[in-house]
């Protein structure tokens, strides 16, 4: 019998643990719903985001104001890792890999433009209930 994916639920960017420069960049919070199938639904409600289709690295469309054309594919690498490519019209703009950490209490993501390593930066998100730890 399949189990929950711990990446369900809500999680809220980490007031104490990212810079800055990060948290002005990056989005306030996400949910997921990740289906024993592979089928998820990805949200951003501050940026009123919405993907679903299936964890399986092929493109769905991010339905989100000002993101029109756009394309998210996620990878999974194991229970705990996903890796993700953001396009436009079929150009990568984006990727990286958000990796569950602290027996699932967070969640680090590695993000960088496309095929550049170089740029990468970290951003870090927790449970609500976790915010300010």
């Amino acid at each position: 019998m399949l189990r929950e994916s711990p990446w369900n639920g809500d999680w809220v960017l980490s007031r104490t643990r990212n810079t800055k420069e990060v948290m002005e960049g990056a989005a306030e919070d996400y949910r997921f719903r990740l289906a024993p199938d592979g089928h998820i639904r990805w949200e951003i409600p501050s940026l009123n985001e919405v993907v679903e289709g299936r964890v399986d690295g092929q493109p769905m469309m991010i339905r989100r104001p000002g993101a029109e054309g756009q394309t998210l594919a996620l990878t999974p690498q194991g229970p705990y890792t996903l890796r993700y490519a953001v396009a436009k019209a079929g150009k990568a703009l984006g990727e990286g890999r958000m990796t569950l950490v602290e027996q699932g209490k967070a969640w680090v993501d590695i993000t960088q433009p496309a095929g550049r390593p170089d740029f990468a930066h970290v951003v870090i998100y927790v449970r609500p209930g976790d915010a300010d730890k």
